[in-house]
């Protein structure tokens, strides 16, 4: 995902701007994962930022562009990783790599899950082009998840109905665990919450299981 929505900047010091924009965007979802983005104030970003509102507006055009910055720092180091992963599980056997792909996208849901939580309640609040790319970010992990499962069904070795719907229940079972936390860690560790999510995923969609569970209804 890249920050390159016209955001407003006084300096010319391109590397600058984009430190001190990374600075506030760490800052800021703080503040707006506490607060709401509605209730955040400016004068509460740039303290939090230890920035004169003055100053913070160097770099910002409004607390909408902060907003952006934030949801946009959290979702790019998302896709850094899903990109990586693919990368190195593109030679793995199917099955294991959707357990890699699980476990490693799970845990970094569960490293913040507020700020899962913060996503979906607060890109609302963007404008329709940065709620677009936000929405544009996240159906690229849904896209490394299909990728991963066509070639399980290429090989022979998943065999699923419809794959991008199947891609899109892996990933939103990971954002569960942040919407639904207040519940789910009362009754599992994120580690069990993952490893029964994953295999009753591999249950469903293994060609073997699923030959074997044809074979026991005729």
């Amino acid at each position: 995902m890249h920050t390159k929505l016209d955001i407003r900047a006084s300096s010319s010091d391109h590397g600058l701007v984009d430190r001190r924009r990374k600075h506030i965007a760490c800052c800021a979802t703080h503040v707006f994962v506490k607060n709401g983005y509605e209730r955040a104030t400016v004068d509460e970003l740039a303290h939090a930022c230890s920035m004169s509102k003055g100053n913070l507006y160097n770099y910002v055009g409004s607390k909408e562009d902060i907003l952006y910055l934030a949801i946009d720092r959290g979702l790019s180091r998302l896709a850094e990783t899903i990109e990586g992963l693919r990368d190195r599980l593109s030679n793995v056997a199917p099955a294991d790599a959707l357990r890699e792909f699980m476990k490693t996208y799970y845990e970094l849901i569960g490293e913040d899950p507020d700020f899962t939580l913060f996503t979906y309640q607060e890109t609302k609040n963007l404008d329709a082009k940065a709620r677009r790319r936000v929405l544009e970010s996240a159906a690229r992990d849904v896209a490394a998840c299909e990728g991963l499962l066509r070639r399980g069904v290429e090989v022979g070795e998943f065999h699923i109905g419809n794959i991008t719907l199947m891609a899109h229940d892996i990933v939103v079972s990971g954002h569960m665990w942040a919407v639904r936390q207040w519940f789910l860690r009362s009754q599992c560790t994120l580690e069990e919450y993952t490893r029964e999510k994953t295999e009753s995923i591999l249950k469903a969609i293994l060609a073997e299981a699923r030959g074997a569970m044809e074979v026991g209804k005729v």
